[in-house]
């Protein structure tokens, strides 16, 4: 009879890195403890992964759920590094906002927490709001180059401020840097091909070098036709088997409701995604009309396309959104986390990815890669 704890390393390390849920390769390092020493981050490959729901904070609690939509069930963390902050994820990574305003990232998982520079350290930030308002409304999404778990060789950007410019850090500054540059308004930013790209309301591309002998300029490289850009409630940059895709979202026009009592809010839905690809080398459009086997996850996060055919929960040439109209659940009692769900390509219907009530004006939920 195999002695199954026995295995030589090396095929157990091979059997683990051929594991492709999170969920899968816990269990696995919890056999035994030579199968646990190899369960270790550079035999997890979290590229391969389904983005987790992170569920709303509830309130008095340090603990916070995740959805997982492959496994169809919910992980409750210790995470006090989360509680009271708005958040928003990258590469597995969270960006915290304190009520203190510092601004930390956060691995979910691992609970490593890294310091980036204060709020107050921003050009242009706002003035005459409290600390709770500036907690709210100072940055409308952050992202990493890469994740701190694999390199030391970062960046995080940022958009942020009344302007809605862009801003960034490296390890070890003491303050923001300001990308300058006429253009503002900004709607999402992506790392594409080793340099910052981002796209504004009017559907402007512009890319930013960090690296490069002018890290605080950008320049436009493209525009996204009217056809396609809508009246959009956001557009998202995401890539997609090397190809930089730009998503337009439509809602419903917002509509207050029981206007001057406890109940008031302001009501949205999400109607419509248009999806085309930008080839960034000569400014052309082609509109997406089938993601095949691959799904988007949109909303607080770094843009996500995975393919999705080995996860039977999962539905291809779909767009998993969550809801992320700042503007709208701040003035909701509530907050947000109504306007979610999934939207398919091919015949434009919308259903539910999580059936259960959770909601945030501070930090909705949002899609969370997975990551050690």
């Amino acid at each position: 009879m195999v002695n199954w704890s026995e295995l030589h390393e090396d095929l157990l390390a091979l059997i683990a890195k051929q594991l492709i849920l999170y969920e899968d390769f816990v269990t696995f390092g919890g056999v035994c403890s030579s199968w646990r020493s190899v369960a270790v981050k550079k035999n997890f490959n979290p590229s391969l992964q389904i983005p987790w729901l992170m569920l709303a904070e509830k309130k008095h609690s340090h603990t916070r759920a995740f959805f997982s939509l492959s496994k169809g069930m919910i992980h409750e963390r210790m995470l006090p590094e989360a509680h009271g902050n708005r958040c928003f994820s990258s590469h597995g990574w969270l960006i915290t906002l304190s009520v203190d305003l510092t601004i930390n990232l956060v691995n979910p998982l691992s609970r490593v927490r890294i310091p980036l520079p204060h709020q107050l350290t921003f050009k242009d930030h706002y003035t005459d709001y409290t600390p709770v308002e500036l907690q709210q409304i100072c940055i409308f999404k952050a992202i990493l180059s890469a994740s701190p778990s694999w390199t030391s060789d970062y960046t995080v950007m940022v958009i942020y401020g009344p302007r809605v410019k862009l801003a960034f850090a490296k390890p070890g500054d003491e303050g923001w840097t300001t990308i300058d540059t006429w253009s503002s308004s900004y709607a999402d930013i992506i790392y594409y091909r080793e340099r910052f790209y981002a796209v504004n309301f009017k559907g402007h591309i512009m890319v930013c070098d960090v690296e490069g002998p002018n890290p605080t300029e950008a320049s436009v490289i493209a525009r996204l036709p009217e056809e396609i850009l809508g009246i959009p409630c956001k557009v998202y940059l995401v890539e997609s088997l090397g190809k930089l895709l730009v998503v337009s979202r439509e809602t419903t026009p917002p509509e207050f409701v029981n206007r001057g009592t406890e109940e008031e809010a302001l009501l949205y839905q999400t109607m419509e995604f248009r999806v085309a690809e930008l080839d960034v080398s000569n400014g052309k459009w082609v509109e997406v009309k089938n993601l095949g086997d691959r799904a988007m996850f949109l909303g607080h996060n770094s843009s996500i396309c995975v393919a999705v055919s080995d996860f039977p929960r999962c539905k291809a040439n779909c767009i998993y959104f969550t809801d992320d109209h700042q503007e709208g659940y701040l003035n909701s009692r509530d907050g947000g986390g109504k306007d979610m769900g999934l939207f398919n390509l091919e015949d434009g219907s919308i259903e539910l990815h999580y059936k259960g009530d959770s909601w945030s004006r501070l930090s909705p939920p949002m899609w969370v890669l997975p990551s050690l």
